[in-house]
């Protein structure tokens, strides 16, 4: 096993026992249906322990909804489609089962759908970062999406995951169905945070008449290099440079006073990256 798979592995096992712990110990006990199976199984599992006396474990109504989901992908797109997420899934349960009965639910509400958004946003991001799902709502839709091909799959996905929310507003009532959708949106943040970073620094691209002064006014003042493009101009404009520079977020307005006090029509696009590669460059 090379260090690739090693990592993915560990990525998985941490992913898919942060989202266990997320819904074992506070969505579920809480009632709050955030959507997806696990929503369906805490559902279930409220049904069956009122209604018949016993309850229904989220890890084995993960196991029963995802094995026909399974079986079809196998036959629609083969072992190699569908490997990966069949393991992820059956570690997902694993990890559900080993942390049943484990709970910090108190009775607040909102403690438990920040708590339980955060780790499972969390843990969705790490088994994301690996090229894997835990199958569910978003390999349905896919399968759905070889059918019917509108509306287009993140819909579906939307679609479905709202049904199932409002299922459980309906069944737990309108203040835990607003608390669950506060844990989605806890989630979906963390999973970004997780897939795209958390340092995140601005790029600036500046286009001036004076953007060789703007260019070594950032370079003293700051130490950051800049990249100089030539631009060229319409209806007979005459041509333009045009710079781009990174900064950190705690540079980003001494950047913006030092180009603004060399040439007040400067144009000044700011933009957000997540992501940058290479030696030697640093931002503090």
């Amino acid at each position: 096993m090379n260090g690739k798979k090693i990592e993915d592995l560990i990525l998985r096992i941490f992913g898919t026992g942060a989202m266990a712990l997320g819904f074992q110990c506070f969505l579920e006990p809480a009632h709050l249906v955030a959507g997806g199976v696990t929503g369906i199984g805490i559902m279930l599992n409220a049904f069956t322990s009122a209604r018949f006396g016993f309850p229904t474990p989220l890890w084995l109504v993960n196991v029963a909804l995802n094995f026909p989901l399974f079986l079809a992908a196998l036959k629609m797109q083969g072992g190699r489609f569908v490997g990966r997420t069949i393991m992820t899934s059956l570690l997902f349960s694993l990890m559900l089962f080993l942390a049943q009965g484990v709970t910090f639910y108190t009775g607040d509400l909102t403690l438990s759908s920040v708590y339980g958004g955060v780790l499972v946003g969390i843990g969705l991001g790490l088994v994301l970062r690996c090229g894997a799902t835990t199958g569910g709502v978003d390999l349905a839709a896919y399968l759905l999406q070889k059918f019917w091909s509108r509306p287009s799959l993140p819909k579906k996905i939307f679609i479905m995951d709202a049904v199932i929310i409002l299922s459980g507003m309906i069944m737990f009532g309108g203040i835990n169905g607003l608390y669950a959708i506060l844990s989605v949106f806890i989630s979906e943040r963390c999973m970004k945070w997780v897939l795209e970073g958390g340092d995140v620094v601005r790029g600036a691209i500046v286009i001036s008449h004076k953007a060789r002064e703007i260019g070594e006014a950032l370079n003293l003042r700051l130490e950051r290099e800049v990249a100089a493009f030539s631009g060229k101009g319409t209806l007979g404009e005459p041509k333009k440079e045009i710079l781009f520079c990174i900064f950190s977020q705690k540079e980003i307005q001494g950047a913006k006073s030092i180009i603004m006090n060399i040439d007040k029509n400067a144009i000044l696009l700011v933009t957000d990256i997540r992501e940058v590669l290479g030696e030697g460059v640093t931002i503090k």
